[in-house]
């Protein structure tokens, strides 16, 4: 296989904050506790060691959603090792896009499980979960109602309103007919169409479908989803929020930030 390496500094779509991340420059380093190193990762476990986790509602909520799924021992066992404190996971998120939108979309999770199993063999006295954070409470129906497939355009059309992850599974015929047709009738057309069409057609709801939709693709490397959209998770962020709304406490400091980056040389 040919592969060509392109140097990070050179992807146009990469912001200059971005690049100066990756290439440790020196202006940024005040904004951020640990940089983008293998060894860097010793100090951010140990910080993350002495955070104030509530594992126990992380495990209730995970159950729950998993009581929805088909059980993949890996994952239920990488579930399950939530409660340790030497359990660390590595996020990633994305919108709940049509049949998983833009190949970025897999692109995240792929680069995280690697992550995982990089840091499990560098730091092997803890263990890493590997999770996908899926935005159900988007609004934003234009951004994740169409997926693009061979030159050709799928798109959602659906009156519903509010977040889209609670939004009907039935009103998807039309885009599963579309996905069907482009794919075609080989072997491998027929089994990605037959993952995608279970998983939508196993819930009522769009947001747990993509959950099941990922759980399929990933589920052998042991890769968790979650679903923010739970009762349990709202009632713990309440006096964050309200906080927040009737305080603020956040604003300075991000003004304050702000200035700083542009007087460093980061704007926009």
């Amino acid at each position: 296989m040919d592969v060509t390496t392109l140097p990070f500094s050179e992807i146009p779509q990469f912001s200059s904050r971005d690049k100066a991340y990756v290439e440790q420059d020196p202006r940024l380093r005040p904004f951020y506790r640990h940089p983008p190193t293998l060894t860097a990762f010793a100090d951010a476990l140990a910080a993350k060691q002495r955070a104030d986790i509530d594992r126990p509602l992380l495990l209730r909520v995970l159950r729950d959603q998993y009581a929805q799924l088909d059980r993949e021992e890996a994952v239920m066992a990488n579930i399950e090792r939530l409660a340790d404190e030497k359990t660390f996971t590595v996020v990633t998120a994305h919108q709940p896009c049509l049949f998983t939108g833009p190949l970025y979309f897999i692109y995240k999770i792929a680069s995280a499980i690697r992550l995982t199993e990089v840091l499990q063999a560098t730091y092997p006295d803890y263990h890493f979960v590997p999770v996908f954070v899926t935005g159900g409470e988007d609004h934003d129906f234009a951004e994740i109602n169409h997926a693009h497939l061979f030159g050709q355009t799928i798109e959602w059309e659906n009156d519903e309103a509010g977040p889209v992850g609670r939004m009907k599974t039935t009103t998807l015929d039309e885009p599963l007919a579309r996905l069907r047709e482009i794919l075609g009738d080989s072997d491998n057309g027929r089994q990605a169409f037959d993952l995608v069409a279970t998983a939508y057609g196993n819930h009522r709801q769009y947001g747990m479908a993509t959950i099941d939709l990922v759980h399929q693709l990933f589920k052998r490397w042991g890769l968790v989803a979650l679903s923010m959209d739970h009762p349990e998770l709202k009632k713990r962020f309440l006096p964050i929020m309200e906080e927040e709304l009737f305080s603020s406490p956040s604003q300075p400091l991000i003004e304050a930030t702000t200035r700083q980056l542009e007087e460093a040389g980061f704007s926009g």
